[in-house]
């Protein structure tokens, strides 16, 4: 699955970033599949890896397509 970070937006709480609102579009490597939404990411480090953040994206779109869970829970 291609994953393509669109947006990044930081959450923050009392000037400090919490987490970030992570908007993507997925698509099967056929093309047969097209996804697109937002997940938050509670965990980074000081700076953004992008490559890092599209397998956190990857694995909580995962993780809500195989249990229904919202990360939120």
């Amino acid at each position: 699955m291609n994953i393509t970070i669109n947006q990044i937006t930081p959450r923050r709480e009392n000037n400090e970033i919490k987490s970030m609102q992570v908007n993507f579009t997925a698509r099967t490597l056929d093309g047969n599949i097209s996804l697109s939404g937002n997940i938050p990411i509670d965990e980074f480090g000081n700076s953004v890896d992008l490559i890092s953040l599209e397998k956190s994206v990857r694995d909580a779109l995962v993780k809500r397509i195989m249990t229904g869970e919202d990360s939120e829970e």
